[in-house]
């Protein structure tokens, strides 16, 4: 009975001493937990506001599916006689657009974004940058880096709906940019759109004065009277790409820093720190005791 006991003694033995151990540091404890938490407020002050501008929008496909339709049911005809039609651009190839280096690289050039993204290094006085080296300089590709780091494009695969969100210190700013962004692709496609359509229907004209067969002609005209359809549609509808359901406005709350937050968890890493050094300090004591006790016996 007494030895199914003992290790049940030694566990209480062993936790009363951790208590003990931590009861008799609790300075240690109360200071370090106080040091941390005031490091997290000074982080949590000194951190820059962020701001989140976001829009919501949709795939714009009814204002062209009357056109594309009328494409797929002839262009199985039109590529068996050797015809080649290009297909519309679909929701994931126009997020793709949006998140690319060349629109982005249009975006920044066509606002002058680069002294605004790195506003740090440019003198305005002098319109130059202040750097020590060419090698420092802001470039295309780091700007491109950087403003992907402040561009959020999420897609509701079961809604289809598209958020799109900029962060930045600027909450009007922010909200600019996102609604610039729509804007601007929108009308760069739908440029692309028309110069293609007119592409190909000079292309389907070419062909249809070189056809003599009636059911080929038919199914050229019937393709072309579609594309001069996308034309129109494109030349009169500015949301070409993506329609705006909820256009971003600047917010009023910050998305960060969380300061509370900030400083919750550096008090509770002041607390685990703290019982951690307690422990340790406990720990290389016992060890260097029980090394002056080994030495005494060598003596």
């Amino acid at each position: 009975m007494v030895e199914s006991n003992s290790p049940v003694e030694e566990d209480e033995i062993d936790l009363l001493e951790l208590i003990r151990t931590l009861l008799r540091a609790w300075k240690v404890i109360v200071g370090i937990t106080i040091v941390c938490t005031g490091l997290a407020v000074v982080h949590a002050l000194l951190s820059p506001e962020v701001f989140r501008a976001e829009t919501l929008l949709t795939p714009a496909q009814d204002e062209k599916s009357g056109a594309s339709s009328a494409i797929g049911q002839f262009g199985g005809l039109a590529t068996m006689a050797g015809i080649s039609i290009p297909s519309d651009s679909n929701i994931e190839q126009v997020i793709a657009t949006l998140e690319s280096r060349k629109f982005l690289k249009f975006f920044i050039d066509k606002n002058k974004l680069l002294p605004v993204l790195f506003e740090g290094a440019w003198d305005p006085e002098n319109q130059s940058w202040i750097v020590e080296s060419e090698e420092d300089k802001p470039t295309d590709q780091k700007a491109i880096g950087f403003f992907k780091t402040i561009l959020s494009v999420d897609e509701d695969k079961k809604s289809g709906l598209i958020s799109l969100s900029i962060s930045w210190k600027d909450p009007i700013v922010a909200a600019k940019w996102a609604n610039d962004l729509v804007k601007q692709l929108n009308e760069l496609l739908r440029q692309k759109a028309i110069t293609d359509s007119r592409k190909r229907v000079g292309y389907l004209e070419q062909e249809l004065a070189k056809t003599t067969l009636q059911d080929m002609r038919t199914v050229l005209y019937n393709i072309l009277e579609s594309e001069k359809q996308k034309a129109m549609l494109a030349n009169v509808n500015e949301d070409f790409a993506l329609v705006v359901i909820d256009p971003a406005v600047a917010p009023e709350g910050r998305a960060k820093p969380n300061r509370k937050l900030i400083v919750a968890l550096g008090g509770v890493c002041g607390v685990f720190l703290s019982i951690f050094a307690v422990f340790l300090r406990s720990f290389l004591r016992n060890l260097n005791y029980l090394d002056s006790i080994k030495n005494k016996n060598y003596e």
